[in-house]
């Protein structure tokens, strides 16, 4: 026998997913993760959940997420309060503002990374900010499309050797 439960203590449970034949223009919000497979201009603000864009998805909007997860194309900022990730399939022109990120070798990517400080760094005693800004200093984007080693996560106060690479 099945309990019915009242409207509020019902829970957003799985993945939402825009499908490849799917546009949408405007704001995204909601409080389930979101897999995008289709197009989406506008919006996109699930700053408590998982946001993937996948293989087949194209998005000209910033998106805002706990996690954001690039795999196919994307024209705009990324904001993440945990990480964002960008596989090898990733092509990403727009900033990128999260306390990790993860580029695969592969990923193609054009704007700038801010890694800056968040309530958790502060806690775990992280890097004083003039430490922080002269290993993060936007190698990447100062030379335009970076490709990543593969796996490499930039942390702060680290400088990946993709970064030094591509500054090379």
């Amino acid at each position: 026998m099945e309990t019915h439960r009242p409207e509020k203590e019902r829970v957003a449970v799985g993945q939402a997913t825009i499908g490849p034949s799917i546009t949408v223009k405007g704001e995204v919000s909601g409080d389930e993760d979101l897999l995008i497979q289709g197009r989406v201009e506008g919006s996109i603000n699930l700053k408590e959940r998982a946001v993937t864009v996948g293989q087949d998805g194209h998005v000209k909007a910033d998106i805002e997420g706990r996690v954001v997860s690039v795999q196919g194309k994307v024209e705009g900022n990324l904001h993440a309060l945990e990480q964002v990730i960008l596989t090898s399939s990733a092509k990403v022109q727009g900033d990128i503002k999260a306390p990790r990120v993860v580029l695969e070798d592969g990923a193609t990517f054009r704007g700038m990374v801010d890694m800056g400080d968040s309530s958790e760094e502060k806690k775990a005693g992280a890097l004083p900010n003039s430490e922080r800004k002269s290993s993060h200093s936007g190698k990447s984007s100062a030379e335009g499309a970076a490709s990543a080693t593969k796996g490499s996560e930039a942390t702060p106060g680290k400088t990946s050797d993709a970064a030094e690479k591509t500054s090379a």
